[in-house]
């Protein structure tokens, strides 16, 4: 009885203080160190571009070149229109974060960006992305048209 007793006190007295550190507050505070750290060295402009740049080579694909005065007239426009409101959406993920992760993922993807080579991978994440981008396209492209006859009978009124 004594040992079930020791075993119980043990465990009351381990778990207590993983919940009491694992509240929402600690996850939000490790949260907004990755959101700043990560916020610091992102250019948001790089990532701007990389919405805009797909639809202009879509266009020219489809034979509807544009100089690079109206090039530029886009990258402004989507640059004045997107920069602050997206900037607002990445500065929030951390509530986001924080209800999704624990505190411990949390704190190892903050000591992984804010590493050197952890930091020097996640900046080369959105190239990542641009380089797979036109990859997905053509992927979408090559389904899509096998895809939409099937999707079109599944959505067909019975």
């Amino acid at each position: 009885m004594r040992f079930l007793i020791a075993v119980a006190a043990a465990l009351c007295l381990a778990f207590p203080v993983h919940a009491e550190t694992d509240t929402r507050d600690a996850r939000l505070a490790v949260a907004r160190e990755y959101v700043e750290a990560s916020m610091d060295g992102m250019d948001i402009q790089d990532f701007i571009r990389q919405l805009w740049t797909p639809m202009i080579k879509q266009m020219a694909n489809n034979r509807q070149p544009m100089s690079p005065e109206q090039i530029s007239q886009i990258e402004t426009l989507f640059s004045d229109e997107l920069t602050g409101p997206l900037t607002e959406v990445m500065l929030k993920q951390d509530e986001i974060m924080a209800d999704l992760m624990t505190l411990e993922e949390l704190t190892a993807l903050r000591d992984f960006y804010t590493s050197e080579h952890g930091r020097s991978v996640m900046e080369k994440m959105p190239q990542l992305a641009q380089i797979q981008q036109p990859m997905i396209s053509a992927v979408l492209q090559k389904a899509m048209p096998v895809m939409m006859p099937k999707i079109e009978a599944i959505t067909a009124p019975q």
